[in-house]
């Protein structure tokens, strides 16, 4: 009778890898939420008081050069200042995009990792069960061959 362990073994392979592959999926779909409520965050919240920030510098600067006294147009050194704030404006802008990007690839990644991990579980287990099942069927003959039943 010890093939009735052998299906114990392998029917508790099967609901344990199932088990591994739905934990790692349901990780990997929290790491995917996580991402967009990072990529919301960053749109509604960070990029605005980012840009109000730039904008601000930018005023309190223009300000500045005009109180200066100096000529602001076309070719003079505050003009050359003024475009050099707001190149550097959108430079940092283009950084704070490009890392939340980057960001939100990592994540997905990591993701997709967790998902092949999740297959790895779910094929160990099957591995796992398959040999299971035929050390209980190779049992469960030699049972018959011997007594006549698979019980023994």
């Amino acid at each position: 009778m010890s093939w009735v362990g052998n299906v114990i073994a392998a029917v508790g392979a099967l609901k344990a890898a199932d088990y591994n592959k739905k934990l790692f999926d349901k990780q990997a779909a929290l790491n995917r939420q996580k991402a967009l409520q990072r990529m919301t965050v960053f749109d509604k919240i960070e990029r605005p008081r980012l840009v109000k920030a730039q904008e601000k510098q930018y005023s309190e600067l223009f300000v500045n050069l005009l109180a200066s006294g100096a000529e602001f147009r076309e070719g003079t050194t505050p003009f050359f200042l003024a475009q050099e704030q707001l190149v550097n404006n959108a430079t940092d802008l283009a950084i704070a995009d490009y890392n939340l990007t980057v960001d939100r690839i990592d994540t997905e990644n990591q993701s997709l990792l967790l998902e092949a991990k999740g297959d790895q579980a779910m094929f160990q287990g099957l591995i796992t069960a398959a040999g299971q099942g035929a050390k209980a069927y190779a049992g469960a003959q030699q049972n018959k061959n011997e007594s006549g039943s698979i019980l023994g």
